[in-house]
């Protein structure tokens, strides 16, 4: 019998069933679109999905694009929506004449309908996107949090938490839900082969999926993802990759163009406050699942490197507030910010709607000191009143106030199971 998982992105796309008449949740492939669709069809009453990976089914829909949805009981789940290019400017015509909210909900493992009608969306101004992560840590727990909330607004008491601490090898296996030792559903946790083997397969089963249409090397564009996977959450600097691979430096573009289409990587922009020549805007690259980072590094059986616990560690923030953000009702971005004069970066920056900054360290320690704060603090004095707090996460048991006294700005450690 299988778990399931409670997840964060469920409340924002009922939320945007209810004004949009379109709903796009996208993710990699298996993190769990379908198993929420089956959620919300049976809590709302809706209609069996429509499985576009069935070949009988897409064949009909091909057969008669604007008789086949415009029949569909409303609102209609369309599951696998990616193995149809032409679908998003055939719904472009029905949702028009329908006109009202929540008429369809589209799940795709690629990225859907960006590249019709010369390269713009056929459905801009009537869908709404949600992308759905791997697991998050907290959800693999079971638990709820409110972490961004809390980040805009008050904050977090100081002193112990209630909670176990986290340990970096809770990280290994990533959250991808049917992957072996995610959730228990299969296998021993000393099954590393099994694990291995299973990552393997999804890895080369994806890597097509984001090139669909192309013609990438799909040899190449595996060891492109390896490099960047490995790497996971340095900057990007794409004429030192091209060095290292061997490869042009617009084959590396490209190529990390396709791995963000399949849901492998994520780019997170560099976030420039006031134009200045002196910020990077070097995009830090992450693997959208710390399994994926760990089997890019060949780490799932060795000891872990310093070098290596600090990215997966910082990979799994970087993956979870990524998560958090996007089912977030007020659409928190997820950035980064480095100033190359000074030296001093922060490895992520949560960036509100109304302009204001949570800049976010992280650190693989279980403890911190005010040492730890100095990035934090570069960017808040650069910042000033748009920064509203900074964060430190780490792996400890304590909410530690960093900033110094009659600081403009709080700056607060908080151990990473609150996130």
């Amino acid at each position: 019998m299988s778990t399931i998982v409670p997840r964060f992105v469920q409340a924002a796309v009922e939320r945007s069933m209810a004004t949009s008449p379109v709903v796009v949740l996208e993710g990699g492939r298996a993190v769990g679109k379908s198993t929420l669709c089956d959620i919300l069809i049976e809590e709302h009453g809706w209609q069996d999905r429509v499985d576009l990976s069935d070949a009988d089914t897409l064949a009909l829909l091909r057969l008669d694009p604007q008789r086949f949805l415009a029949g569909q009981d409303l609102p209609c789940v369309l599951d696998e929506a990616q193995l149809e290019p032409k679908l998003t400017i055939w719904l472009k015509h029905v949702v028009d004449q329908h006109g009202e909210p929540g008429q369809f909900l589209l799940t795709g493992s690629a990225r859907l309908g960006r590249n019709q009608l010369g390269g713009s969306d056929p459905l801009v101004g009537r869908a709404v996107r949600h992308r759905m992560w791997s697991l998050t840590h907290s959800e693999i727990r079971g638990d709820r949090t409110d972490f961004i909330d809390r980040a805009f607004s008050d904050g977090w008491e100081v002193g112990s938490v209630q909670g176990p601490t986290v340990h970096i090898s809770e990280m290994l296996r990533g959250g991808l839900p049917g992957v072996v030792g995610v959730l228990g559903l299969k296998g021993e946790d000393g099954d590393l082969t099994q694990w291995e083997r299973e990552i393997a397969a999804y890895v080369e089963g994806v890597i097509p999926l984001g090139a669909a249409g192309t013609r990438a090397d799909l040899g190449r564009l595996l060891r492109t993802f390896r490099y960047l996977a490995a790497n996971s959450g340095q900057l990007l600097n794409v004429t030192r990759a091209a060095g290292d691979l061997g490869i042009q430096a617009n084959t590396v573009r490209n190529h990390l163009e396709l791995l963000e289409a399949g849901f492998l990587v994520e780019r997170i922009e560099a976030e420039r406050p006031s134009e200045h020549r002196v910020l990077s805007a070097h995009p830090r690259v992450i693997a959208c699942d710390t399994g994926l980072a760990v089997w890019a590094a060949r780490a799932w059986s060795g000891q872990l490197s310093a070098a290596l616990t600090g990215s997966l560690f910082e990979t799994q923030v970087a993956h979870d507030l990524a998560a958090l953000a996007d089912a977030n009702q007020n659409r928190i971005v997820l950035r980064h910010w480095r100033d190359n004069r000074r030296r001093v970066e922060i490895d992520l920056l949560l960036v509100h709607p109304d302009g204001r900054y949570v800049p976010v360290e992280v650190k693989a320690a279980s403890s911190v000191n005010p040492q730890d704060a100095k990035g934090l603090m570069a960017f808040a004095d650069r910042i000033d009143s748009r920064c509203h707090r900074a964060v430190l996460i780490y792996s400890g048991d304590r909410v530690v106030d960093l900033a110094p006294r009659d600081y403009h700005t709080a700056i607060t450690a908080v151990p990473f199971c609150l996130l």
